[in-house]
């Protein structure tokens, strides 16, 4: 299994996986509580990544600053360098060198040693810093699977306008939050993540092929199959646990929804999918194509995202009949907790999105969405942890016997699917562009 990742990948993946997580059950627990305003959370949701842009200046600065520092640095240590060295000595380099000017060029190119009392860092840290923080050198992609076809078919995002460029994945991002925070109300949340990553990844690498031309082995397909099988598994589970439910006594509180709802529910994850994996593959393509730097498209999506749902919430929110937004105004008048919840919830988002978009950007849509798979062992862990050991049983999700274990089985089945789509990376044929990166 090829997972060849640099400490800084693991730690967007990690940080992508726990996040998620969180805000998953953060927002169904709201929902729970009776805070039912998919509406209104995805205004928050897309306020919280407009605040990326505010990221982005931040690091630019930094960057700046800190390449500016370094050439200072670099300048001072060059001057101490020449000065200290004796003037015979330069003489003798200079003979055995044979030409006095290629020796003064070799030296000016070259990075001098700096003594211990010129400053108290030496020009190799600011160097390493510089490297960091301004050459951002880290991983911009992955390669693996890319052809010379791959090239030929993202020439047009060339020719799109730098300001238009975050306003494609914008609009695909509005409408699949919307779709996804909607379909919360309707279904469990670790179901809800469950299918939602299985689809994605699914979707994913179709959508790879499709509109990135890479190679995708067949053994990466019979993954995908797999993992295709195990979403299956896990909605006919589902459906069958609140169809049996709802026709029992509820004995226990738990949230029972009905068969219509959870339909209802499926259907909006199945759209969301669908539009959340075109929003990834746009982002590729204009991240790693055309070098549009991730904080800032995040953030422009956010902010397009939010002036555009701000006027739809305002003007036709209410026939829209997703949310009675009176009564939302009505409860946070009310309910002082649940209005430090709602200005804390866009933070969240945000570090949620930063993590989404720099996996993306390190690695690519398909291997996001492969990983994205393991936030449903958190989210489920976490629900029934907060239904059996908290104090109210509205809140989490209770365990279903047998349901729950065909989707456990179901879940099983989908790390199958990716345990075979990773296993065989090796056997992959394709034309690389360039030098492969770790996928």
């Amino acid at each position: 299994m090829v997972c060849n990742y640099s400490r800084y990948t693991w730690s967007i993946l990690l940080g992508m996986i726990i996040t998620g997580s969180a805000r998953s059950i953060v927002v169904k627990l709201a929902y729970q509580s009776g805070f039912k305003a998919p509406l209104t959370i995805t205004l928050l949701y897309l306020l919280g990544q407009s605040f990326s842009l505010f990221i982005y200046w931040i690091q630019k600065g930094l960057k700046t600053n800190i390449k500016a520092l370094s050439e200072t640095k670099q300048d001072e240590s060059s001057d101490n360098f020449y000065q200290e060295m004796p003037q015979e000595k330069t003489v003798e380099l200079g003979v055995r060198a044979g030409d006095d000017s290629g020796l003064t060029n070799s030296l000016s190119k070259s990075s001098p040693p700096v003594s211990s009392d010129s400053a108290p860092l030496s020009s190799a840290m600011y160097a390493m810093y510089a490297t960091a923080l301004y050459e951002d050198e880290m991983p911009n992609g992955s390669n693996h699977g890319l052809s010379s076809q791959s090239e030929e078919r993202i020439k047009w995002a060339h020719l799109v306008p730098f300001y238009a460029k975050p306003a494609i994945p914008a609009i695909l991002n509005l409408l699949n939050s919307a779709l996804r925070w909607a379909s919360l109300v309707y279904i469990d949340a670790s179901v809800a993540e469950m299918m939602i990553s299985g689809l994605e990844l699914t979707l994913s690498v179709v959508a790879a092929r499709v509109f990135r031309k890479r190679m995708v082995a067949k053994s990466r397909w019979m993954g995908v199959i797999i993992v295709a099988i195990g979403v299956i598994a896990i909605e006919r589970a589902n459906n069958s646990k609140h169809q049996r439910s709802g026709s029992e006594e509820n004995d226990d509180d738990s949230e029972i929804h009905s068969g219509t709802d959870v339909m209802i529910g499926v259907v909006l994850i199945v759209l969301q999918s669908i539009l959340s994996v075109l929003q990834d593959v746009m982002e590729e393509i204009f991240m790693q194509g055309t070098d549009f730097p991730a904080t800032m498209m995040l953030g422009m999506e956010g902010l397009y995202g939010f002036c555009i749902g701000l006027i739809i919430y305002v003007t036709v929110g209410d026939r829209l009949r997703i949310e009675d937004i009176d009564s939302t105004m009505s409860i946070l008048q009310t309910n002082a907790r649940l209005r430090w919840w709602v200005v804390g919830l866009p933070f969240l988002f945000l570090i949620t999105g930063v993590f989404n978009i720099k996996a993306t950007e390190v690695t690519s849509a398909m291997t996001r969405n492969v990983w994205k798979n393991l936030r449903t062992v958190f989210v489920w862990a976490i629900a029934l942890g907060i239904f059996y050991l908290g104090n109210n049983s509205a809140y989490g999700e209770a365990w279903h016997t047998p349901e729950s274990y065909f989707i456990l089985f179901g879940f099983i089945v989908m790390t199958t699917g990716i345990i075979v789509y990773y296993w065989y990376k090796e056997q992959e044929q394709s034309e690389p562009v360039l030098e492969s990166k770790p996928e």
